[in-house]
This record gives C-alpha cells, structure tokens and sequence, in this order.
C-alpha cells in the first residue's frame, strides 16, 4: 500500500469525522434551551347537595297462593294390628306316647318333652280387617335340642292364618324327650292356633 493512496482515504474519514462532531455539538446547544412555561389552570371546586336520606319498609302482605283446582287424594290409612285381639293357644300337645312325664329338669332321667316357651301368633291383618275368626292347627317335630323343625299345615280352614301360625310355632321350645338318658326327637306334634278377635267395651 502506497503513502499516496493512504493519504487520498484518510481525508474523506477526517472530513466525516468532523461533520459528526459538528452535528453533536449542534444538537447539544438547541437541548439546553430553557423550558416554556406552561399555563396555569384551576380546578374548579366540586361541591355535592345536601340530601335528605330517607328509610322506606315494604310493608305489603305478599299475594295469597292461588288455591289448587283439586285437592290431593286422601292417603290410605295405614293397617295396625288390634292390640284387643285374644289368641288362645291349644299347650296340650296332641300325641300319646303312653311314657310318665318326668320334672324340668336336666337329661339324667327319662321324660317326655315338655313346652317351655310358647308365642303366641300375630293376628293378620288382612283377617282383622275383615272381621275373620278362626283356627289353624300345625304338625312339627321337636328336635332334641328343643326346638321345632318341619313344620306343616295340617288342618286350617281358612289359609289367611296359616303363615302366622307357621311363623308362630318356629320359635317354640321344648324340654326335648329323653330315653336311656339321651334326648330324642318326636316327630308329629301337633299344635293349634286359635284367633279370636277381643270384645271392645
């Protein structure tokens, strides 16, 4: 590279340099100018009026429901049982077995079966409601821990019965019936259920 042409490209890099110096300064002294003064305003006052506050009540009744076109149906009256009903129950059993009942008392002497507890059958309501008497006669075995099992319907005249004298029945107990000293079961017992409706005063 020559002095020459070294020369010839540093002159216009000075000139530009310069102009931007001379452009800075420029811009430099026209931001220094004092700020005008801006105009002053007022703001005018607000002021509310004076009111008068004042609490109101509703005091209106509210609109009477409109009445319905038909009244609702009359709702069935629930079925009780009539706590006047008298049950009597037949405790003789119905089987002869020709043995001497033997005392309440444990296994260690020969005896018959003896009832110990006996419930009385619920009255069904669809008799009491129709005013039905009546009798039902049941046939069971009583095993020989007591209790009843197998048992049957063997002479009810009227079937409305028949299922309370069943369920009646299932919870009796027994002394059961002891020979050589152990217990035994007696099949054919029979039982009957007999329903008779109270006498009201």
């Amino acid at each position: 590279m020559s002095i020459a042409r070294f020369v010839t490209s540093l002159a216009p890099a000075a000139v530009v340099t310069l102009g931007l110096l001379l452009l800075m300064h420029f811009l430099i002294l026209r931001n220094m100018t004092e700020p005008q003064e801006a105009e002053e305003f007022k703001i005018p006052d607000i002021t509310m009026p004076e009111r008068e506050i004042t609490t109101e009540y509703d005091t209106r009744k509210p609109d009477k429901p409109d009445e319905p076109e038909e009244p609702p149906p009359d709702l069935p009256e629930p079925e009780f049982d009539n706590p006047d009903v008298n049950t009597e129950i037949s405790f003789a059993p119905q089987i002869d077995t020709g043995v001497q009942i033997a005392g309440i008392g444990g296994f260690n002497s020969d005896g018959d079966y003896l009832p110990i507890v006996k419930v009385s059958p619920k009255y069904p309501s669809r008799a009491l409601n129709r005013g039905l008497e009546g009798y039902c006669t049941v046939e069971y075995t009583v095993t020989s821990s007591g209790e009843t099992r197998d048992i049957t319907v063997v002479d009810c005249p009227d079937t409305v019965f028949a299922s309370a004298s069943v369920k009646a029945a299932q919870k009796f107990k027994y002394k059961p019936k002891v020979v050589d000293g152990e217990p035994i079961e007696v099949p054919g017992v029979r039982n009957r259920f007999t329903f008779q409706m109270g006498e009201n005063d």
